[in-house]
């Protein structure tokens, strides 16, 4: 299972969870956890707004999601997994969805220009941490959560809520 654990009092310091339960002797046992920093939304409290389409944090729920090595969409690219779209508290509905970070095809690190590149992590001297309503983790986090998912998981695989989940809370 992998948590989002919304910081509501800054949004660009929540957390990633990674939870490993095993059956075991008839039980499910955590047999392994690890935590990274992770971003969602835009500056203010649009931000946390998760009826805020492109500007607010996920709403919470639980989110099946396909993971992949190479994602080559238009803004998103690299290492990446493609959640569910989900409705808000209002009924309005999400999409376009991700667990991402700042890098170009190939999962490579883009040529550090002027300004905030979405093909660079720039962290700290730009917040890469907010995001257009994803949730954003700095590249090597991402890629170690995504080793951690490969040694149970396959990439492209949309597995039931049974098997893997996102659980977003706050």
């Amino acid at each position: 299972m992998v948590t989002f654990d919304k910081n509501p009092h800054n949004q660009f310091y929540s957390r990633v969870i990674w939870r490993l339960y095993q059956r075991q002797a008839g039980a499910w046992k955590l047999v392994q956890t690890k935590s990274w920093r992770a971003g969602s939304g835009l500056p203010g409290k649009v931000g946390r707004n998760s009826c805020a389409t492109s500007k607010g944090w996920l709403p919470n729920g639980t989110y099946q999601m396909r993971q992949y090595d190479n994602y080559h969409g238009n803004v998103i690219k690299g290492r990446a997994f493609r959640l569910d779209d989900k409705a808000c508290s209002s009924g309005h509905v999400r999409h376009d969805l991700f667990i991402h970070t700042e890098q170009g095809a190939g999962n490579r690190q883009c040529t550090d220009r002027k300004g905030d590149q979405p093909c660079r992590w720039e962290y700290p001297r730009i917040n890469d941490y907010k995001s257009y309503g994803c949730i954003k983790m700095a590249p090597r986090d991402l890629a170690e959560l995504v080793r951690l998912y490969h040694q149970h998981f396959g990439a492209g695989v949309r597995y039931p809520k049974g098997r893997v989940v996102l659980r977003v809370i706050s």
